[in-house]
Formats: C-alpha cells, structure tokens, sequence
C-alpha cells in the first residue's frame, strides 16, 4: 500500500501523521489484505486544523 511508506517517511521526519479511516470504523483493510488501525475517523478528524491532507 501507498500511504504505508508515506506515513513511514514522514514519521521518520518527525513530522506528526494522523491516519484517519474514511469509514466509521478505524480498521482499514487493504486491497492486497493488508491491515491497518487508523487514529481516527474522518469524522472526528474534521475538528482538528491540518496543514496537509493527503489521499492516495
């Protein structure tokens, strides 16, 4: 999956990512089956300020 090396390079960056499932559950599988735990949903992501949005 795209966003796994992503969210790897910026966090070796030290830059804060936040993971956010567009569903109502934070568990995200992937097209090849790969699991991921979101932090957040969308929905509670709208109340925070961002300086980046990204969607791979």
């Amino acid at each position: 999956m795209e966003i796994i090396m992503l969210v790897d390079i910026l966090r070796r960056a030290n830059i804060n990512v936040v993971l956010a499932s567009v569903d109502e559950s934070t568990n995200v599988v992937g097209s090849q089956r790969m699991k991921i735990v979101a932090d957040k949903c969308i929905l509670g992501a709208s109340d925070s300020k961002y300086d980046l949005i990204i969607i791979p």
